[in-house]
């Protein structure tokens, strides 16, 4: 008896360890803030160039907000904007022309991995990480609507 609930006491342990990896929350002390594009320091492998960008992200409740302003080299604003928890369900974004909806996975307390939708077909699907400094981010984005599936990775600082 006394193996069997040893045994059992083992499986709940670990069986409690994996649902606390799967469900890894972001760390909002290292979200939260503004962030600029590094333009010089990324790599565009798609046309959608950026000469600027400015990310504002804000992970409160359980949901992470993100607002972003950018122009590409020909001076043309983009603003867009999305506030998802970390479930694996679409919501809505507003003012992006390559998708109206996204989905967010937390892969770990500095990283986060999406999937942007049009109309219901998947277009982009990116991971956005935070070193270990704190101060830099890099989101690689693979745009799966323009042939060959290219991936842009763009630097981000505070």
């Amino acid at each position: 008896m006394r193996a069997h609930s040893i045994f059992t006491a083992v499986i709940a342990a670990s069986a409690l360890a994996v649902s606390q990896v799967a469900v890894a929350e972001p760390d909002a002390k290292l979200w939260n803030g503004t962030w600029h594009l590094d333009a010089a320091k990324s790599k565009f492998a798609s046309p959608s160039k950026e000469a600027s960008e400015t990310r504002t992200y804000h992970y409160s409740g359980g949901k992470l907000t993100m607002k972003s302003s950018s122009k590409d080299p020909t001076g043309k604003a983009m603003n867009f904007s999305y506030s998802a928890a970390f479930d694996g369900k679409f919501y809505p974004m507003t003012g992006n022309p390559n998708a109206d909806s996204i989905s967010l996975t937390s892969v770990s307390a500095r990283e986060i991995k999406a999937t942007s939708r049009m109309k219901g077909k998947t277009t982009v699907q990116s991971t956005a990480k935070i070193a270990e400094d704190g101060k830099h981010l890099t989101l690689r984005r693979t745009i799966l609507r323009i042939k060959g599936e290219p991936t842009d990775v763009l630097e981000f600082h505070r």
